[in-house]
């Protein structure tokens, strides 16, 4: 049993709390209005007391400041995280290959001159089935509506990759869409880097949009869309549409609508005709993602920002290291099996050096799966360690020494 040296861990804390104490009296006596201001670096504390404290600090005022929090939704591996990850230049979402890698909503915070943009990373939609089936928390069911009653902007991310799905947005996003229909939403074509006919691009958008883009229809004769296309939105190929035009699409509010008649309304609906603008990306190599953040920033309305400038996001670093593992895990075992494994904090301390040394223990619910997990002569829990060491000493900025412990649940 590891315990706490408890005076080297108060020695710390003392440290950074005072720290933070001093910072945040700094900040609020800065001249925020000075062009010389410039927001303080962004930095993910790797003490949990010290980065809950960080997030509960006030945020500074700024003059000019401007905010929008948007709501990433999507169905299952459709790239929500890595988008997340991409746009904010952090890797504070863990990703995988494999479905349901994210298991509840957490926050980002994009900071750029005036302007804070707060993404919502919501776990892939699923019916209340699924969740049963796959034994999934609540948090896939109640978290993407929560996401969107806080959200100012919807975007809807849809994997181009998938010819079974990509022609049609999925029920569960349109439902969503439908309860929301006063805020603006945006739709994103991910994984174009995985489409070989390019030229689909256009009648994909036209399915998905219902032929309207920011209330103009999109020019049914089109040019195929250039190798390139990832920075280039469907603006530029719409034409005005007159308002007879518009009420014949049936482009009508639902705000208030009952679960009833959002189920009638989009019963056989394979698209939404309200989009403001749609973008074409690779979220995995960041192609196109610069146009969304110019977007967003774009967007974003006069108002107090949410966050403190120093807070990258609400997460606790519990919860990354425990996500970051996660990802790794599902990405190194197959089918089903890393879905059994649970991942919890067995020691976490930081000590006079300014070493983090975790323990996190891998709790398998057969002696099976521990095999499978520690390998051939530890070859997978070595190399589990190793990765997931590193993207933590990215993560917060110093360094960590991690130790992972596997057993068996019987």
């Amino acid at each position: 049993m590891l315990h706490r040296p408890v005076t080297q861990q108060s020695k710390w804390f003392h440290l950074n709390s005072s720290l933070i104490k001093v910072l945040s009296l700094r900040y609020l006596s800065e001249d925020f209005n000075s062009p010389k201001f410039r927001p303080p670096r962004q930095r993910i504390p790797s003490t949990p007391t010290i980065q809950s404290e960080l997030v509960r600090t006030p945020s500074e005022y700024i003059k000019g400041s401007r905010v929008i929090q948007v709501a990433i939704l999507g169905v299952p591996n459709a790239g929500k995280s890595t988008l997340v990850n991409q746009l904010s230049g952090w890797n504070t979402c863990s990703v995988s290959k494999k479905v349901h890698t994210t298991r509840k909503t957490s926050k980002t915070v994009l900071i750029k001159d005036e302007t804070q943009i707060v993404f919502l990373d919501t776990p892939g939609l699923v019916e209340p089935s699924e969740a049963k089936q796959h034994n999934l928390e609540t948090s896939f069911l109640i978290d993407p509506e929560r996401a969107l009653a806080q959200a100012n902007l919807l975007l809807v991310l849809h994997d181009v990759s998938n010819k079974w799905t990509r022609k049609s947005l999925s029920p569960k996003i349109l439902r969503l869409l439908h309860l929301y229909p006063d805020k603006e939403s945006i739709l994103v074509l991910n994984k174009i880097d995985l489409l070989k006919e390019k030229r689909l691009l256009l009648a994909l958008t036209n399915k998905l949009s219902e032929g309207i883009i920011g209330g103009k229809s999109i020019a049914p004769n089109v040019n195929p869309m250039p190798e390139r296309v990832s920075k280039q939105t469907i603006d530029n190929s719409a034409r005005t549409q007159s308002s007879s035009e518009l009420e014949e699409k049936e482009l009508v509010q639902f705000q208030h609508i009952s679960e009833k008649e959002v189920a009638k309304k989009i019963e056989g609906k394979i698209g939404w005709p309200q989009f403001s603008n749609v973008f074409m990306i690779s979220a995995i190599d960041g192609d196109g993602v610069l146009d969304i953040a110019e977007h967003l920033y774009q967007a974003a309305q006069p108002g107090r920002w949410i966050y403190n400038s120093a807070v990258v996001t609400d997460q606790t670093p519990h919860e990354m290291a425990i996500g970051c593992l996660r990802g790794k895990l599902l990405d190194m075992l197959e089918k089903e099996l890393p879905y059994s494994v649970k991942i919890s904090i067995r020691f976490w301390e930081v000590d006079v050096s300014g070493t983090l040394n975790i323990v996190l223990a891998l709790d398998c619910r057969k002696r099976f799966t521990a095999r499978v997990v520690v390998g051939t002569g530890g070859r997978n829990v070595i190399q589990l360690a190793r990765e997931t060491e590193q993207d933590l000493r990215n993560m917060f900025r110093q360094e960590v020494k991690l130790r992972l412990v596997v057993e068996p649940d019987v």
